[in-house]
């Protein structure tokens, strides 16, 4: 037991010194109370973890006579190795994107289709692996060294189990009084570190301060209340005129990479037919799943769970096969990561999961094929909806047979990311993995063409979500990071509209107008699918065939945070629902941020819900 005891606390040491790398992201603030805290909460949680998987290595082979040291040695290595690999990927993880490994990311990844490793990466993780596994079975080998020279007579074993006892105790009550004063310095760490669960506790709080306030404001709200979706049954009026309406979808489609030189077909394109160009559009969110969610719901994407758990689909979707559209949903990545298929789709027989292909390039190029070929077999006695949906800018990909337009062009190596990498090499390969998309748009435009269908089809061009390459120098690269411009405003074109409704369009395009993905539900609901509704009984969004001339902010979300933002400002809730008040490049502010907005936004939230 002494073996495993000693190799539990050098494990906790070393994963202690791992996650420092935590508290080192960039714009990272702490003052010497947190950063004591800090000393204390870390190798405590790191006890937890190594004391359970110590059991289970202790029930698994450390008791068991018969099983060679050697062997017992090589299981631990392995183990614990492994444990060890994770952190340090998780703080990489959480470097770029500030959030920690969790259940939805891991199924996002082992979905496939999602994140593409170089092979410079791949190389650079076997290195990892395999030094850390050498790393631990020489620790052991030295252990078990010492304990046969010293005869297992160790002294001074207690002091760190005394240290771990009285940090425990410390760090707990610490963090409960802490959050009963809404003390953010030491609230904040929470955050920092994976699967920390400190005590907190209002009654035994009020019990020496019957009369103490919190002073955050209540950010959370009940979503355990009945969803109400739509607030009245739509009523929908004949239409004579169906128009066809196509949404032309890049997966991580930056709103700077929307010109005639990055995307010369759909520049030329839009210029050609008139298209509206919105360039102050945002998201609903910094992630595939918010991001798709708004642009078919026209709600909030804090909404998602309670719909993907009711199963609950998109009224606009709903609508178009009430009105006899034919429906062609064309996605390069898995339509069911994120759960598309049991949200917005859900109504949609024989679904068409995803695109063939090993590489994001080539599924985007069979989406292109198939479209096609969909698109000429159509019903023509029918309008049409169509749904493509690209994914090379997310993988950073583009097709072999271009020539590299932006060069130098670098691999991403997740791992070595961090706030010096020069991000001209892989900024120069998205712009690549963009113009690729453009390329085989042009196939598409020219079938909207030639098929005569132009005249009376609306086509909407936007991205999901933007992608960050460190723009605002804090680390951060990707998206689902936070919610500045560098990850949340996209590109977004209205193409088709006529006579006074392109007028109005083109009144607030021109205004430079916030609008928001939540916006283009209501505005085709109520405008191109003759629903007589008011568009509050069914969206959140703005009808953008309206003047629009007091929005002050727009409300964004991911899988577990949510922002509201205005054109200066964002203010954030966190995971456990801590707000953070930042400007427009995510540094923190000591400003006062306008809670009559946040009210509102929170209204927007539960606004679908039953109370």
């Amino acid at each position: 037991m002494k073996k495993i005891f000693i190799f539990l606390f050098t494990n906790v040491l070393l994963a202690s010194l791992i996650a420092i790398k935590y508290f080192l992201v960039p714009g990272a603030s702490f003052n010497l109370i947190s950063i004591i805290f800090i000393c204390l909460a870390l190798p405590c949680q790191a006890f937890i973890f190594y004391l359970v998987l110590s059991f289970i290595c202790t029930l698994l082979f450390i008791n068991i006579k018969w099983v060679p040291r050697f062997i017992q040695n090589i299981g631990l290595a392995i183990i614990f190795g492994s444990s060890l690999i994770l952190i340090y990927i998780d703080t990489v993880t959480f470097e770029q994107y500030r959030f920690h490994i969790n259940q939805s990311v891991l199924s996002l990844v082992l979905s496939g289709q999602v994140v593409d490793f170089s092979m410079a990466t791949y190389l650079l993780m076997i290195v990892l692996v395999l030094s850390v596994f050498l790393i631990e079975f020489i620790l052991l080998c030295l252990i078990d060294k010492y304990l046969k020279i010293k005869k297992n007579q160790i002294k001074g074993l207690k002091y760190p189990f005394i240290f771990i006892i009285l940090s425990l105790l410390i760090s707990n009550i610490g963090y409960m009084i802490a959050a009963y004063y809404a003390y953010s310095p030491v609230v904040i760490v929470r955050e920092y570190i994976p699967q920390y669960y400190p005590l907190t506790s209002k009654k035994i709080m009020g019990i020496f301060d019957k009369d103490g306030l919190q002073k955050n404001i209540r950010t959370k709200v009940n979503f355990e209340s009945n969803v109400k979706y739509p607030k009245q049954p739509l009523t929908i009026s004949k239409n004579d005129n169906p128009t066809n309406i196509i949404f032309i979808v890049l997966d991580s489609w930056r709103y700077d990479t929307f010109n005639e030189d990055n995307t010369p077909n759909t520049y030329e394109f839009v210029k050609q037919h008139n298209g509206i160009i919105f360039d102050n559009h945002y998201s609903t969110g910094n992630a595939t799943r918010t991001g798709i969610f708004g642009l078919f719901y026209g709600i909030p994407g804090t909404y998602w769970q309670s719909f993907f758990n009711n199963s609950i689909p998109s009224l606009f979707v709903t609508t178009l096969q009430k009105e006899n559209y034919n429906i062609g949903i064309f996605s390069s990545a898995k339509i069911s990561a994120p759960e598309f298929d049991r949200t917005a789709f859900v109504t949609i027989e024989n679904l068409r999961i995803n695109s063939e292909g090993k590489s994001s390039a080539e599924r985007d190029k069979n989406l292109t094929k198939d479209w096609l070929e969909w698109f000429k077999k159509r019903d023509v006695t029918r309008p049409t909806f169509s749904f493509l949906f690209y994914d090379q800018p997310h993988a950073y990909e583009f097709l072999d047979n271009l020539e590299l337009k932006y060069q130098p062009v670098s691999d991403i190596n997740y791992l070595s990311l961090n706030n010096n990498t020069d991000p001209t090499p892989i900024f120069n390969r998205y712009k690549m993995s963009v113009y690729s998309v453009d390329y085989l748009l042009k196939q598409v435009y020219a079938e909207l063409e030639q098929s005569g269908t132009l005249n009376n089809t609306l086509i909407i061009i936007t991205g999901d979500h933007s992608q960050e390459m460190n723009d605002n120098r804090m680390g951060f690269w990707g998206h689902n990071g936070n919610y500045t411009d560098a990850q949340t405003k996209v590109p977004f074109i209205f193409i088709g509209a006529k006579g006074d409704n392109e007028k109005q369009l083109a009144d607030n395009a021109n205004r430079n107008v916030l609008t928001s993905h939540e916006d283009i539900v209501p505005t085709l609901m109520k405008h191109y699918l003759s629903v007589s509704n008011d568009t509050h009984d069914y969206s959140t969004g703005y009808d953008l065939i309206q003047p629009i001339n007091d929005r002050h902010w727009l409300l964004m979300s991911n899988y577990s945070t949510y922002a509201v933002k205005t054109p200066t400002n964002i203010y954030m809730v966190n995971s456990i629902g801590m707000g953070q008040y930042m400007d427009e490049h995510n540094k923190l502010v000591s400003e006062t941020p306008n809670y009559q907005y946040i009210h509102q936004a929170l209204n927007n939230m539960k606004y679908f819900y039953e109370h």
